[in-house]
C-alpha cells in the first residue's frame, strides 16, 4: 500500500460525465448518503462527502443527449424501455426511493409508453433525475457541486488522492474519481485521411465518423452526389437533419396512388443523391408500431440462463455455429409456431428473414431493388405489426441478450467471437433490434422514391478517381447492374471506433503519455488465446491498468471505452431487465463513498 493510503481521505470525490452513467453514479451516492451506515456528517465530523459533477454539458444531459439540441434526432427505443431507477431486478444494495420512468416523465408532454422520444426529450429526463438527486441530499451528508468545464486530466498515487484538472485551468483533490464516458472522438483512420486529402485537393466534402451533434450536415447541401458509408442509426439521423436542414417536408399521402412509404418528400431544393451502403449492405429495419403499450418481454424457452450457465463452463469453449445457433433457431421456430406462422417456421426461412443478402454480406445483383424492397417488405409488417414479425422481433431482443451472457462469461472460442459474433452476427441483431422508429424508415423511403436515395449494397467501396477531381463509390459486385457511381461528397455515418491508441481525449492522451492506462485483451474459455481489443484494461471491471501493471484503484472507469469488461453497460437501462448501467453505477457509488471515508471499507 502506498503512503498516500494511510492520510485521512479529503471527504471529496469527483464524477466526471453528467450523460446517463454519470447522473446514475450521483442518484447513487445520494441514496447512499440517506441510508443508515453513513459516516462522518454532524457539526463535529469531517462535515459533508462534496461531490463534484463535471462535464460541458452538467445539467443538460450532457453531450449526447443535451436537452438544447434539435427536436429532429430521436432515440431508437420507446419511452417505457428506459429508466434512471433500480427496481426489484437490479437487486440494489442500496435504498430507491424514486421509481419515475422515462414514459412517466414524459407523460406530461403527450408521450405515450410506447412512443419514440426525441433525444434532448431524454436529455430533459436526465436533467430532472439530477435535480431531483440534488433535492434529496441533506446538505449535511452529501453535496453535489457542478462543473460546467472538461476534464483535461486525472493524476494520482494509484491508492491515493487524484487531482483533477479542469479545461479552465481549475484543479480539484478527490478521494476518487469515476469517469463515465461516452463515445470519445479518435484520429482518423488511414482511409478517412485518403478521404479528407482528396477532399482538401479537389474542392469535395468529407465528414468522418462522429457523433451526430458534431456533424456538419450542412456542408453537404448543395453537393450534386454524396457517398454515405453506414447505414445503421447514424444514417437515420443524417437523414433527419440533412432534410430538415434543407428545409423539405414530407406529406402524408393517401388514397390509391399512395407510394409504398405513405409519404410524399417535397425538397428544400439543395438535397444531394445520398449513395449508400455499408460492408454488410443492411439498413436497420424500423421497429414494429406496438402503440398503445409495449408487450412483456420475450422469455426464452430453449435458449434459457440454466442452458447458458451450462454453456459457459465448457471446458474447451463454445462455438457458435455448433452449439449455439441451432438452440437459436429452435427458439424462433417455437416462437413463430405460438403465433401460428408455420409456414415460417423453418430454418431456411428463418435465415431468410435475418440475412436477406447472405450472411457474410457478399456481393449482390440489384442491390437498389433489393435493399428498398427488404424495407418496404420490413415497413408493412412492422406498421401492422404482423404477428410473425413482432414474434420474431421480441425474440432476437431476448436471444441478443443470452448471447451477450455468453460473451461476458468468456464462454465463446476467439476464433467464434471473430467469426461469428463479430462476423455477422451482431449486425443481425442490430438490424433487427436496434432500428428506429417507423416514421423514420418512411421517410428514407420517400426520399428514395423522389430519387435522392440509391442503395449501392454490400462491399462498398469508395475509391478516388484524380483524372475526375471526384470520388468514385463501387458496389460490391462491381458488374453492369450496379455500376460505380461519382461523387463530390463522403459521409462517415457511423461513430468512431473504441480506440485507446486512437483517442484524441486530452484526459486519455494524458494517461497513454505517462504509462498509465494500456489496451485489453480478450481470451476465450478454449484456447485462452488472447486477441487486442481498442478498449481500456481495468481490473476488477472498473480500475485502469498501466503499462506496467499497477491497478489505479481511485480511478473508476464505467462506460464505452471499457466494453470489453463492461459489455452492453452502454445500452439505456430499460425497466425489469437487471440493467448493467445501473448496476455498474451503484457499484462505482459505492467505491466511491468508501474512498471518501464516508462508508466503511468493505
Amino acid at each position: 500500500m502506498t503512503p498516500a493510503a494511510t492520510t485521512d481521505p479529503v471527504r471529496t470525490v469527483a464524477v466526471v460525465g453528467a450523460g446517463p452513467r454519470g447522473t446514475a453514479v450521483v442518484e447513487r451516492l445520494v441514496a447512499a448518503s440517506n441510508a443508515p451506515g453513513w459516516q462522518g456528517f454532524g457539526p463535529d465530523s469531517g462535515g459533508p462527502l462534496v461531490v463534484h459533477l463535471i462535464d460541458p454539458y452538467v445539467g443538460m444531459g450532457g453531450s449526447v443527449w443535451r436537452h438544447d439540441q434539435s427536436e429532429v434526432l430521436l432515440m431508437n427505443t420507446t419511452t417505457c424501455q428506459t429508466t434512471m431507477y433500480p427496481d426489484a431486478s437490479c437487486h440494489a444494495a442500496l435504498p430507491t426511493t424514486r421509481t419515475t420512468t422515462l414514459a412517466e416523465h414524459l407523460a406530461a408532454e403527450g408521450l405515450g409508453p410506447a412512443d419514440f422520444a426525441s433525444r434532448a426529450a431524454h436529455g430533459r429526463y436526465l436533467a430532472h433525475v439530477l435535480e431531483t438527486a440534488e433535492a434529496d441530499a441533506d446538505p449535511a451528508r452529501l453535496r453535489i457541486v457542478r462543473h460546467r468545464a472538461e476534464a483535461v486530466d486525472v493524476a494520482g498515487p494509484p491508492d491515493g488522492p487524484q487531482r483533477v484538472r479542469l479545461d479552465d485551468g481549475r484543479v480539484l483533490t478527490a478521494d476518487a474519481v469515476a469517469l463515465a464516458l461516452g463515445h470519445l472522438a479518435t484520429a482518423p483512420a488511414p482511409r478517412s485521411l485518403q478521404y479528407a486529402e482528396a477532399a482538401r485537393r479537389h474542392g469535395l466534402v468529407h465528414l468522418g465518423p462522429a457523433n451526430p451533434l458534431k456533424v456538419d450536415y450542412g456542408a453537404l447541401l448543395g453537393r450534386e452526389a454524396v457517398a454515405v458509408q453506414g447505414m445503421g442509426l447514424n444514417f437515420y439521423d443524417a437523414i433527419g437533419m440533412l432534410t430538415h436542414l434543407a428545409g423539405g417536408r414530407f406529406e402524408e399521402a393517401g388514397g390509391p396512388d399512395a407510394p409504398p412509404s405513405g409519404l410524399r418528400y417535397l425538397p428544400g431544393g439543395a438535397e444531394p443523391l445520398l449513395v449508400v451502403g455499408s460492408r454488410s449492405g443492411m439498413v436497420y429495419r424500423p421497429k414494429p408500431d406496438l402503440s398503445p403499450a409495449m408487450p412483456e418481454p420475450y422469455t426464452p424457452q430453449v435458449l434459457t440462463s440454466e442452458r447458458v450457465l451450462e454453456l459457459a463452463v465448457r471446458p474447451a469453449g463454445v462455438d457458435h455455429e455448433r452449439d449455439v445457433m441451432p438452440l437459436m433457431l429452435a427458439e424462433l421456430r417455437r416462437a413463430l409456431r405460438d403465433v401460428g406462422a408455420t409456414e415460417l417456421a423453418d430454418d431456411e426461412a428463418i435465415m431468410r428473414l435475418l440475412f436477406p443478402f447472405g450472411r457474410r454480406g457478399g456481393p449482390i445483383d440489384h442491390a437498389h431493388q433489393r435493399t428498398r424492397d427488404v424495407l418496404r417488405d420490413a415497413l408493412r409488417a412492422a406498421t401492422a405489426p404482423d404477428p410473425a414479425w413482432l414474434a420474431v422481433y421480441r425474440a432476437l431482443i431476448a436471444l441478443r441478450i443470452q448471447v451477450n451472457r455468453l460473451q461476458d462469461l468468456g464462454a465463446y472460442t476467439t476464433e467464434s467471437v471473430r467469426a461469428d459474433i463479430d462476423g455477422h452476427l451482431r449486425n443481425a441483431f442490430a438490424s433487427w433490434a436496434s432500428g428506429p422508429p417507423v416514421q423514420r424508415v418512411r421517410q428514407l423511403l420517400a426520399l428514395e422514391e423522389a430519387g435522392l436515395v440509391r442503395f449501392i449494397g454490400p462491399g462498398m467501396r469508395i475509391d478516388i478517381d484524380e483524372q475526375a477531381g471526384r470520388f468514385l463509390v463501387h458496389a460490391g459486385t462491381g458488374t453492369a447492374t450496379d455500376p460505380a457511381v461519382r461523387c463530390d461528397g463522403v459521409l462517415e455515418a457511423h461513430l468512431p471506433a473504441v480506440d485507446l491508441p486512437a483517442y484524441r481525449s486530452s484526459l486519455i492522451g494524458a494517461w497513454r503519455e505517462r504509462g498509465e492506462v494500456q489496451k485489453d485483451s480478450w481470451a476465450s474459455r478454449g484456447s485462452r488465446r488472447r486477441v487486442p481489443t481498442g478498449s481500456i484494461a481495468v481490473e476488477g471491471l472498473y480500475a485502469p491498468i498501466g503499462t506496467d501493471g499497477t491497478v489505479y484503484e481511485r480511478r473508476l472507469l464505467i462506460g464505452v471505452p471499457v466494453t470489453t469488461a463492461q459489455p452492453g453497460s452502454a445500452i439505456t437501462a430499460e425497466p425489469g431487465t437487471g440493467a448493467q448501467l445501473l448496476r455498474h453505477a451503484e457499484a462505482v457509488a459505492l467505491r466511491l463513498a468508501r474512498a471518501g471515508g464516508a462508508l466503511p471499507r468493505a
